[in-house]
C-alpha cells in the first residue's frame, strides 16, 4: 500500500488534511507507514516511530496498546488510501471493458514511478512474518477482496468466459509486477504483465 505524500494522500480531502495536521494519531500512523515500508517492520522499533512522528512514547500505547497493534492500524489505514487512490483512477478511465483491465497497469506504472516506492506495504508486512500474523492477514485480505471484485466486475463486462478463473489470474500477474518493479527499480515489469493480460484476455473472449 509510502514514505512521503503518495499521490493518494494528496487525494484526501481537506477535513482529513486537517485531521492529519492536528491529530498525534495521525502523524504516529503517517510515521510507522513511512518507516514501516522503508525499513521494515521488524527493524521499526517503537523508539523511531516516536522520533518521526514527534509524539510521546506514552501516546503511541495510548492509542494503539502494542507495536502489534500500530502496525495492523497502519497498514489498514495505508490500504484504505491505496484502494480509494487506485478506485478513483480506475474510474476516471473512460474506455471499453477490455482496455480498462490493461490499463490497471498504467495506473501501476504511475505507481512504480515515485522515488519513494517500496511495493505494497501489504505484501511487504505478510511475506516480512511469514503468514505468522492472522491480523496481518486478515488486513491483506480485507485489502484484496474489493480490488479483485472491482477487476471480476470488468472481466464480466469484458465478455471473459471465466471471471473468477481469470481474476485470480490477473491477481497473480498484477503481484508479480509490483514484486518485479521493486526488485529490479523499474517500471517495465508493468507493461510486460500489461502484455500478457492482453494474451490473457483474448483466450478467454475467443468464440
Amino acid at each position: 500500500m509510502l514514505p512521503t505524500a503518495a499521490p493518494w494522500e494528496r487525494r484526501l480531502d481537506a477535513v482529513s488534511v486537517v485531521e492529519r495536521s492536528l491529530s498525534p494519531k495521525m502523524a504516529i500512523l503517517d510515521a510507522a507507514i513511512r518507516l514501516f515500508c522503508r525499513d521494515g517492520i521488524g527493524a521499526t522499533g517503537i523508539d523511531a516511530v516516536v522520533r518521526e512522528a514527534g509524539v510521546a512514547r506514552m501516546t503511541i500505547y495510548n492509542h494503539f496498546g502494542s507495536k502489534d497493534g500500530l502496525v495492523v492500524a497502519a497498514l489498514e489505514r495505508e490500504s484504505a488510501a491505496w484502494r480509494t487512490w487506485f478506485f478513483a483512477r480506475l474510474a476516471a478511465l473512460q474506455l471499453p471493458p477490455r482496455e480498462k483491465l490493461l490499463a490497471v497497469f498504467d495506473i501501476l506504472t504511475e505507481w512504480f514511478e515515485r522515488d519513494d516506492y517500496f511495493g505494497c506495504a501489504l505484501m511487504n508486512a505478510v511475506l516480512e512474518v511469514r503468514n505468522n500474523s492472522e491480523a496481518l492477514m486478515a488486513v491483506t485480505m480485507a485489502h484484496k477482496k474489493p480490488v479483485l471484485e472491482q477487476l471480476r466486475a470488468i472481466a464480466v463486462a469484458a465478455g471473459v468466459r471465466d471471471p473468477f478463473r481469470f481474476t485470480e489470474q490477473f491477481d497473480l500477474i498484477m503481484n508479480g509486477a509490483i514484486v518485479n518493479a521493486l526488485f529490479t527499480g523499474s517500471t517495465n515489469p508493468a507493461q510486460d504483465a500489461k502484455s500478457v493480460v492482453a494474451a490473457l484476455i483474448d483466450t478467454q473472449i475467443q468464440a
